[in-house]
């Protein structure tokens, strides 16, 4: 079964798979919710979704997350289902692996594969940390960090001053 989309223009068609229907950006997201989401972005821009096997109705990987996961998706009539062995997909649709898993069955996100976007994946590995950090360690660790970095030390000032200034003119 193939599912077509409308797309920008009138001729524009996008077609897309039941797989990719189910499983957008968006639905995995909302299945998952903020936490298991963002830590099965993480997941799949770092590349640990192993053994990747897509079909048009279901896709299957094995994730590397302190331990092997096993992870299947697939899509009917009643909608997208996971199965994963781990304790989170038994309290959520979807859960991180499944989600690591559905980005990278999808293509809504590769992983490790392309040199010169290293960089954005470190940066996007990076921003799930810093995003699952509580704020005290957080504050803590940038703090630490300008303490052994000058430029991070006065870039912080500068942006102290001028949040100063703006909270003094509001």
């Amino acid at each position: 079964m193939i599912i077509k989309v409308s797309g920008d223009g009138p001729h524009d068609e996008v077609i897309l798979t039941p797989l990719e229907a189910a499983f957008t950006e968006t639905t995995c997201a909302t299945l998952a919710g903020t936490e298991a989401f963002t830590r099965g972005v993480g997941l799949a821009l770092l590349g640990r979704v192993a053994d990747l096997r897509i079909r048009p109705s279901d896709a299957s990987g094995t994730v590397d997350d302190d331990g092997q996961y096993a992870v299947k998706l697939s899509v009917d009539e009643d909608g997208p289902h996971q199965e994963c062995g781990c304790p989170e997909a038994a309290a959520a649709a979807l859960c991180p692996h499944g989600v690591a898993v559905a980005l990278a069955a999808t293509g809504s996100v590769n992983g490790d594969e392309d040199d010169e976007d290293d960089d954005d994946y470190v940066r996007a590995a990076v921003g799930v940390f810093l995003t699952g950090l509580p704020r005290a360690e957080l504050v803590d660790l940038v703090l630490d960090l300008a303490d052994e970095n000058d430029d991070l030390a006065d870039a912080l000032w500068e942006a102290t001053v001028r949040w100063h200034r703006d909270q003094a003119t509001d």
